[in-house]
């Protein structure tokens, strides 16, 4: 249902307008399917059901019939539970009215052993089954027809009515329940449309009725009516709403039509009871019949008298039959205390007990069989600790299975709230059961307190359930007490438990693998073993563990295992192979990965060591040593090569929140022979971004300055190096790096608006330069040229060098941006022309801002009252940009990154350009 048809669970009729208007919004959309439902439940005839499932199926991703399913959803569970059972052996068995085929795959796949066919007149609804039955691989016949023509080719083993004879009959004001039959008969016309079974139904072929969610129910009346019909073994299961009548049909089915119309109230084994003329002395008879327990006698000679005294006495006969419905109906039309009691009775027997929870809480007192009666109630209610607590208040012993049904539904609720973690709910929830009555803990509830106690480190209480558990012969009742008095919630803290104390616990540890082969102790045992210098035996008990464990307990075991391997000097295969699967549970150090590695590496075992090394792609670096750090990296080159060397220690520092100097520098030198790659220019730029901020500046520039030897003709390399002697206020040696960037971009690249970008760049550092007006005109001129082929205006026309630095810049009204990323000259040049536009700026650079958590505490202390954040490409990484960027995202905030060649100044100024609007429009929300 779930994941074929999108149900996640029960609706209730009542709310179907609401979940209707829900999942279709617009009221244009649901009014029209609210009226087709409508009409569905008020208006007898096909029209309505065709409407009403055809507006169904009508909408996108089964949005509406989920909901329909949903509607149906209780009873479609209980079908799928019981019809199994009582369908043939073999055979071919019809579902009528399928709709889109939910219940009948599900039935399918519970018993593949049958032929299915289904009857639907919607093609719209077999459509859809059909698609749903490919899905699944399943294939039915499908009929297309109304029940009342249906014309089969052969009859059937077995005929499923289930929730679908009432449709199309429902009017408004319908009772829930028909105590008439003859009224019931002729609601839904049953009579003549059963006779349909004559041609539809094998000789000896099962019925399955079920009236489904709808009104008029009358189970018994129905089961009457199959006798009448001829049906053999006419039997109801289920309580309550839920009811299946089932029948075997007989040779000759009879026609029971004029049988119907005189059918009396009462059952068929009732004959009417002679009349009398005194109706006093009628009453009093069976009132006498009813305290000797002659029930049907008394029944017998109230038969047509509808005095309230005479429906009471009836009422109470039912009762004592266990004929709930027909007792509550009649119970219903008097209007007494003792009638409403009784009446109660009746409806926690049908199950519907949340309705007189007042009534009989009121007659609490007045004895055992009232409190049973509330407290099963409570339980109907879903009031699990409340009906606990009036069994608790019972003179006698409680019902046993009545008690049974309530602590199970108890534990299972506590089982769900453990594995949510609610560990102190759950405690103080077995702890309630506890006083009102020890004998309440069954053993769910003492493993359910005794899991929660050890949770919570609460001994005391972990050892008394234990303690009962234990003399239940329970195996967690043995390992219970030995976890308690060890003062450990779980085997994996059992490395901290001294040896004295697991020697005190070890006959509780012995007994709890000798019951069951209990794996937690036997994980326990083996670690006493092992202190004990006992090798061979905890190799024993821990290799038993490990076939038995899971989850966590089970990495616990393995890493035992590998030490005792150790000791015992096993071949180191199956030393390190305990060792990886300890890690796959609970990951080791990178310290204690590198060892491994080592160690597998000098034995010969490559595929192992490369295995503990990927691992360490995964692991934080910090915490190696100079030394380590290299000979990791050293194994990786000798068995995987430089550059899976260089992509392994890459991935990790990526994972090591603070990496050292010396561990970038050793992943730039392994990146060089690959420096085009992704990975090895972000290694290069992180490298490169440490210098600057550990005031090695010096040193960056002449690794740019290397780097530009090698590559040219890379621009990245080019925007980095100006930058960088922009940092060190080298503006001559800049504008020659820009002026070489120019050409690459002009000439190389042939990327006109880089290079107007880079010429901008040249103008703000020094725009006297000679060259500037030559390198303009050269723009200008290709700029002309490329306008006249494109047919479009030149945006160089007429400019001069002061008009190319102004082109395009937005004005603001003090708007506020924050900043982040670029060294403090580019800030100090820039920060003047930014107020000059405008705009108001916190700009923090990279050289003056650490990644400590002071800095990030001043940046988001303004992101509340800024319109904009912007980062610096070359930032981008860093500790402190994604902190800031996921803040300002949570806010609301528009977030710029520059694009990579947006560099220097007027480059930044560009991408503030673009920026604008973004920043204006959420100035002004």
């Amino acid at each position: 249902m779930r994941e074929h048809y999108q149900v996640s669970g029960a609706i209730a009729p009542g709310r179907f307008e609401s979940e209707l208007a829900k999942r279709l919004g617009s009221p244009k959309k649901w009014k029209p399917v609210l009226k087709a439902w409508k009409a569905y439940l008020s208006q007898p005839g096909r029209q309505s059901i065709v409407d009403f499932y055809r507006s169904s199926l009508s909408a996108p991703r089964g949005l509406l019939e989920s909901l329909v399913y949903g509607v149906h959803y209780p009873f479609l569970q209980y079908y799928a539970a019981e019809a199994p059972a009582l369908l043939p052996a073999a055979g071919r068995v019809l579902e009528v009215g399928a709709y889109s085929g939910a219940l009948l795959y599900a039935l399918m796949q519970l018993r593949p052993d049958l032929s299915w066919h289904a009857l639907e007149p919607l093609p719209e609804a077999r459509e859809r089954a059909l698609e749903v039955g490919r899905r699944l691989g399943l294939r039915a016949v499908w009929h297309a027809a109304w029940w009342e023509e249906f014309e089969p080719a052969e009859p059937y083993d077995a005929v499923l009515l289930l929730s679908v004879l009432p449709e199309g009959y429902i009017y408004e004001g319908m009772p829930a329940e028909m105590t008439d039959d003859a009224e019931y008969y002729r609601a839904f016309e049953l009579c003549q449309r059963l006779q349909r079974l004559d041609k539809v139904l094998k000789p000896g072929g099962r019925l399955i009725y079920g009236h489904g969610p709808f009104l008029g129910k009358n189970p018994a009346g129905l089961q009457r009516l199959l006798q009448k019909m001829g049906f053999t073994g006419v039997a109801s299961s289920g309580a309550g709403d839920y009811v299946l009548v089932h029948a075997l049909r007989g040779e000759e089915l009879l026609d029971a039509r004029e049988d119907a119309i005189k059918s009396p109230k009462v059952s068929s084994d009732e004959p009417p009871a002679k009349v009398h003329a005194d109706a006093a002395e009628q009453l009093r008879l069976a009132r006498e019949a009813l305290e000797r327990s002659d029930f049907a006698k008394a029944l017998q000679l109230l038969h047509g008298n509808d005095d309230d005294r005479a429906s009471c006495i009836r009422g109470e006969a039912y009762l004592a039959l266990g004929r709930w419905r027909e007792a509550e109906a009649e119970l219903a039309r008097v209007a007494t205390k003792e009638a409403e009691v009784k009446r109660a009775l009746a409806l926690v027997e049908m199950g519907r007990g949340s309705e007189v929870l007042a009534t009989l809480r009121k007659v609490e007192r007045q004895g055992d069989l009232y409190k049973v009666a509330l407290a099963r109630a409570y339980a109907q209610s879903g009031q699990l600790d409340e009906s606990l607590r009036v069994f608790a208040s019972l003179q006698e012993d409680a019902p046993e299975d009545e008690l049974r049904q309530v602590l199970k539904r108890y534990s299972d609720k506590l089982f769900h709230d453990l594995r949510e973690g609610k560990l102190a709910q759950v405690s103080r929830r077995v702890e309630f059961a506890e006083d009102l009555s020890p004998s309440f803990l069954d053993r769910e509830l003492l493993y359910l307190g005794l899991h929660a106690a050890l949770e919570q480190r609460l001994w005391r209480r972990a050892e008394r359930y234990a303690r009962r558990l234990y003399e239940q012969g329970e195996a967690s009742g043995a390992l219970g007490l030995a976890l308690a008095r060890m003062r450990i919630s779980g085997v994996e803290e059992l490395a901290g438990v001294e040896r004295e104390v697991l020697e005190e616990v070890e006959p509780f540890l012995t007994d709890a693998v000798a019951r069951t082969e209990e794996p937690l102790a036997l994980m326990a045992l083996g670690s006493l073993r092992a202190d004990q210098g006992r090798w061979q035996e905890s190799r024993r008990l821990l290799q038993q563990s490990v076939r038995l464990l899971k989850g966590r307990p089970l990495g616990a075991a393995y890493g035992m295992l590998a030490s005792v391997l150790e000791s015992l000097k096993a071949p180191l295969p199956e030393v390190l192979g305990a060792h990886k699967r300890a890690h796959a549970f609970s990951p080791y150090s990178a310290e204690r990965l590198l060892q491994l590695a080592d160690a597998a590496a000098t034995a010969g075992e490559k595929v192992l060591a490369r295995e503990f090394l990927s691992a360490l792609g995964d692991s934080d670096l910090s915490g190696l040593a100079g030394d380590e750090f290299e000979r990791l990296v050293a194994l990786v080159e000798e068995l995987e090569g430089p550059w899976e060397a260089f992509r392994l220690l890459w991935k990790a520092l990526e994972h090591t929140p603070a990496a050292t100097l010396e561990q970038l520098r050793r992943a730039y030198e392994l990146s060089r022979p690959f420096a085009a790659g992704e990975e090895a220019e972000a290694a290069r730029l992180a490298y490169l971004r440490l210098l600057n901020q550990q005031g090695q500046a010096e040193q960056a520039l002449r690794i740019l300055e290397a780097e530009v030897e090698r590559r040219p003709r890379a621009i990245e390399l080019l925007f980095d190096l100006a930058e960088q002697h922009e940092r060190l206020g080298e503006y001559q040696r800049a504008a020659e790096v820009w002026k070489r960037a120019l050409e690459v971009a002009y000439y190389q690249e042939k990327d006109l608006e880089l290079a107007l970008e880079v010429l901008r760049n040249l103008i703000f550092l020094n725009p006297d330069d000679a060259d500037i007006e030559l390198y303009l005109q050269e723009l200008k001129a290709t700029s002309s040229r490329l306008a006249e082929l494109e047919d479009k205006d030149d945006a160089l026309k007429g400019q001069t060098a002061e008009g190319v630095m102004r082109a395009g810049l937005p004005h603001f009204s003090g708007e506020y941006l924050v900043i982040l990323g670029g060294h403090t000259q580019l800030r100090s040049r820039l920060l003047p022309r930014l107020q000059d536009l405008g705009l108001r700026v916190d700009w923090f650079d990279s050289d003056t801002t650490t990644a400590a958590r002071e800095s990030l505490r001043r940046i988001s202390s303004r992101l509340g009252r800024a319109h904009g954040v912007m980062i610096v490409s070359s930032y981008v990484g860093h500790d402190l940009s994604e902190p800031v960027r996921s803040a300002a995202q949570d806010l609301g905030l528009p977030v710029y990154i520059t694009p990579g060649r947006a560099r220097g100044v007027t480059g930044l100024l560009r991408a503030i350009a673009e920026f604008a609007p973004q920043i204006i429009k959420r100035a002004i929300s």
